[in-house]
């Protein structure tokens, strides 16, 4: 794992070529008799950008070469917008452990915010640079991006759970597997057999784990597993009266309170004739709106846990061998990929169903627990 600044001695290695020369190159100019040709300094170039070195300044002034400054890069917009403030206790968890480990924040907001997601451009790599190690976070990633950060040995950390190549990849993610199962042993237990799954499909690392969560569960319990994609918020509440579920569990970032408000305009009151269940916050909730059951994702836990993680990668250097994968890291595989509990929310949205519901499912209208047809790609 990371442990130090990638330096122009890296640099040159890869280029083949003397530290001078790179450092004539980075300069832009060469003593007198010195002639670069230009082949020598496209090697140069392109090894500068393969390792993502970046001059810095400021941690070349310190005698422990690091800058005591670590840095938070976002996908997307963060500042607070209206309700939509769902970062925001991720960056609150974050300051909180600043300022215990004594250290200052940078956020990266250069890189323009494209079609709702933003890109570590060129230039971006070179601007990671002045910090000594960074924090990502995001549901629209660049795999690309972070097998580069991987591949120079950049110190950083995901906040939530991302794979990679080898396992390599240090992050501190949330259970949506295990919450999620919760919640339908939950619905189950109040007696209740038709439990839909409302959201949509996407790949994103959070929804796999949900879908993954309430499919095992459903399975668990012999029960038929049924998904209903939120295009819209009518044509989803004619659905879910239609299929005549008693109990939905919903993707929180689904408008949940306009699905109650148009299930009860068709007669369906929540929790008497539908319980719903959110899998996290509600990423736009309404003010003075409903007390929402589910579980709640421990995000001001998991900005804080990130950042201790990225000051271990940062400043560990006692490596520690693996028993089981033989490999050697600064941190054990726990250490690197941590997993926090999502905490159930009691809420008043989930009752016991009604005693005319259906006692089993009918056949052939619904997908089967084992049927995979409809995984995302």
């Amino acid at each position: 794992m990371p442990r130090r600044r990638i330096t122009q001695t890296d640099v040159a290695a890869m280029a083949g070529v003397s530290q001078a020369t790179v450092s004539f190159v980075l300069n832009g100019s060469t003593p007198t008799g010195v002639r670069i040709s230009e082949e020598t300094r496209q090697r140069v170039l392109d090894a500068i950008r393969i390792t993502g070195y970046t001059a810095n300044p400021a941690a070349q002034r310190l005698a422990g070469g690091l800058a005591q400054i670590l840095g938070v890069f976002t996908y997307e917009a963060t500042f607070p917008r209206a309700s939509r403030d769902f970062y925001g206790p991720f960056l609150v968890g974050i300051e909180h452990a600043a300022e215990r480990l004594g250290v200052d924040l940078l956020l990266f907001t250069s890189a323009p915010v494209t079609d709702g997601r933003r890109r570590l451009t060129r230039d971006g790599w070179q601007r990671l640079g002045v910090a000594d190690g960074c924090l990502l976070l995001g549901q629209h990633e660049h795999r690309g991006e972070l097998q580069h950060l991987l591949d120079t040995n950049y110190p950083f950390v995901f906040i939530g759970k991302r794979g990679s190549d080898g396992g390599r990849l240090p992050y501190v993610g949330a259970d949506y597997v295990g919450g999620t199962v919760r919640q339908v042993e939950r619905l189950v237990a109040l007696g209740h057999r038709r439990i839909g799954y409302v959201g949509m499909r996407g790949t994103d690392q959070p929804t796999l784990d949900r879908v993954d969560g309430y499919r095992s569960a459903m399975k668990a319990h012999g029960l038929t597993t049924r998904f209903v994609e939120l295009d819209d918020v009518a044509a989803t509440a004619a659905e879910i009266v239609d299929q005549r579920f008693t109990a939905v569990v919903v993707a929180p970032e689904n408008h949940p309170e306009e699905l109650a408000d148009e299930l009860e305009r068709r007669g369906k009151q929540v929790p008497d004739d539908v319980s719903v269940l959110l899998l996290g916050q509600p990423h736009h909730p309404r003010r003075g709106g409903r007390n929402w059951s589910g579980f709640s994702v421990p995000r001001e836990e998991m900005g804080a846990r990130a950042l201790y993680l990225l000051s271990r990668l940062v400043s560990d250097d006692s490596p520690k061998r693996d028993r089981e994968t033989g490999r050697t890291s600064a941190l054990t595989e726990a250490e690197l990929h941590q997993i926090l509990v999502c905490p159930d929310v009691e809420g008043g949205t989930a009752a016991p169903a009604r005693t005319d519901e259906p006692a089993t499912d009918e056949p052939g209208n619904d997908e089967p627990a084992t049927d995979d047809r409809t995984d995302p790609a």
